[in-house]
């Protein structure tokens, strides 16, 4: 029964946050999306700017830089990435919405990820480790209403899972009870 109960308990631990690349997509007015990324940052980063390099060689390569280099090499694989990051208004001609206020992270949270995945690396040298997902953020804003749109992401992401909604909102007042709210 113990060894049981040491089984589940082992399980539950093991249990973590989802660690494939994904996006959420949020309409927040009729023109207005909300685009935040979960990626894998480091290796998008090792795809974006060094795919040639064995990812130990970059690990190591970007991980000792200094902040001043690492943050040249930052903004230009982000400019990539922004670039290759598109989104269309659908149905029709697929009129493109340009993504803007991109926040990545800083520099040093980047030499962190880096120096950490070395670090895991070492630990276990089979490549089984996963660094926490870095979160990007950016919006679209369009000229037309936002009815549908699709989304190509840059290859350095690989797969991505997207989930979208449109949030509801009302104001309950606390005299009465709220209308109905629907999922």
């Amino acid at each position: 029964m113990m060894r049981l109960l040491f089984l589940l308990l082992a399980s539950v631990g093991i249990a973590h946050e989802l660690q494939e690349n994904r996006a959420t997509l949020v309409l927040r007015d009729k023109n207005h999306v909300s685009v935040t990324l979960y990626i894998a940052y480091t290796d998008a980063l090792h795809r974006a700017v060094a795919p040639q390099r064995p990812l130990a060689s970059f690990l190591l390569m970007y991980s000792a830089m200094r902040p001043e280099d690492l943050q040249k090499e930052l903004l230009r694989a982000q400019a990539r990435l922004q670039s290759d990051t598109r989104i269309y208004l659908s149905p029709g001609p697929g009129a493109e919405v340009p993504l803007t206020n991109w926040v990545w992270p800083d520099v040093k949270q980047v030499q962190s990820l880096l120096q950490q995945r070395i670090m895991a690396a070492t630990v276990d040298p089979n490549g089984h480790s996963h660094e926490p997902p870095s979160e990007i953020h950016a919006e679209a804003v369009s000229a037309r209403e936002i009815a549908a749109l699709t989304v190509k992401f840059p290859e350095a992401f690989q797969n991505v899972l997207v989930v979208s909604y449109r949030p509801n909102q009302v104001w309950v007042d606390t005299k009465a009870l709220s209308p109905e709210i629907r999922f």
